[in-house]
């Protein structure tokens, strides 16, 4: 009897949740009754930020020193990182590519592959751009490599950024992140479902952040090419989604770095992030204590950064990257390179638009 009760409800619960997408036996709450988690949080306080540009009393030079240094001891980056190669091969490649796979060692027992992908007829590069993909299922994207049954439509939506980036006459950098593709977790017994979930909290018992784990590699992995290539060229960030994310705090965060060109990703805090479910990685102890993200893209100021935002995105839509985007702009008219900041609207949802960033790249390194 007890289990057929148990079978009938479950039953119930799902056909709830397949017409209404929720399943609430619970009493309706008293008008004037708050129960919900979310709204525990004190939205006030995201109104009185410490280094909020507009209330700040420091000239725009101090401010931004200031800033950069309270980002990077919010980040936790990660000083005892370095970057060298510890293993290379070449990998075949058709239509005209060259593909070098190198093995990174950031610190014992941590590695990551890079793929540095060139066209073979480029005498000259432009650049070099570090491709990065967001919540997908690796790295391979980049290369258009279909792996996993959702990267048919993520290949045909334009995931090949460093094949991109290569066509366009760049020295490709296909960087694989943390947590996704050959570097996802295989160790623990029991994992989340979001891959940033399991090492965001993890790192947290250590006093570290997943993004700023993942921006101290970005950084290392740039001063090493920097190296390599003998400073002989400037050095992009492209990624969408979670990379793009990356893309902002690393750029902010390390001057080495000279350019940004990313999509869906922008938004300030109270209108994005805190309003679905949180996979970890945008959550920085006490960020919005001192700033939010708007504060983070004027610290690039005044090096390039190119957005790019969905009308329909689910999560980074297009009228909220505008609001965004009000200090940077201002900080960026004052350092006298507002060219150099630029919203791009798109028709579309929360995917790539190649179509859309590569002519306002080619702009600014032409």
């Amino acid at each position: 009897m007890l289990y057929l009760k148990a079978k009938l409800i479950a039953l119930k619960r799902r056909l709830h949740i397949l017409l209404f997408n929720d399943y609430n036996p619970y009493p309706k709450a008293p008008d004037n009754i708050y129960l919900s988690p979310s709204d525990i949080i004190d939205k006030h306080e995201y109104f009185n930020q410490k280094l909020k540009y507009e209330s700040s009393k420091l000239d725009l030079d101090e401010w931004k020193k200031a800033t950069r240094i309270k980002l990077k001891e919010l980040l936790s980056l990660n000083t005892k990182l370095y970057c060298k190669e510890v293993l290379s091969k070449k990998i075949q490649m058709g239509n005209g590519f060259s593909r070098k796979r190198i093995y990174i060692e950031f610190f014992k027992q941590r590695h990551a592959p890079i793929d540095i992908i060139v066209k073979d007829n480029i005498k000259k590069f432009k650049g070099i751009i570090i491709c990065m993909q967001g919540t997908n299922s690796g790295a391979h994207l980049n290369l258009e490599e279909i792996k996993m049954p959702a990267d048919i439509y993520k290949v045909k939506n334009g995931s090949g950024l460093a094949l991109q980036a290569a066509e366009k006459g760049f020295i490709a950098v296909s960087f694989e992140r943390i947590g996704f593709g050959e570097r996802r977790e295989r160790s623990l017994k029991t994992r989340n479902i979001s891959p940033t979930i399991d090492f965001s909290f993890h790192s947290l018992l250590y006093g570290k952040t997943s993004l700023g784990e993942t921006v101290s590699e970005v950084s290392e992995l740039v001063n090493w090419l920097k190296k390599q290539y003998s400073n002989k060229y400037k050095i992009w960030l492209k990624g969408y989604s979670a990379a793009g994310t990356t893309a902002l705090a690393a750029a902010a965060i390390d001057s080495n770095i000279d350019g940004i060109a990313i999509g869906g990703c922008v938004g300030l805090a109270n209108e994005t992030i805190l309003k679905r479910g949180a996979t970890g990685y945008n959550d920085i102890p006490s960020l919005l204590n001192w700033f939010d993200q708007d504060v983070i893209i004027s610290l690039i100021s005044p090096r390039p950064c190119i957005i790019v935002a969905g009308a329909k995105d689910h999560i980074w839509p297009y009228k909220y990257a505008i609001k965004a985007l009000k200090v940077p702009r201002y900080v960026y008219k004052k350092d006298n390179s507002a060219k150099n900041l630029s919203l791009i609207k798109a028709d579309g949802g929360h995917t790539y638009y190649p179509n859309l960033l590569w002519p306002e790249i080619m702009k600014l390194i032409d």
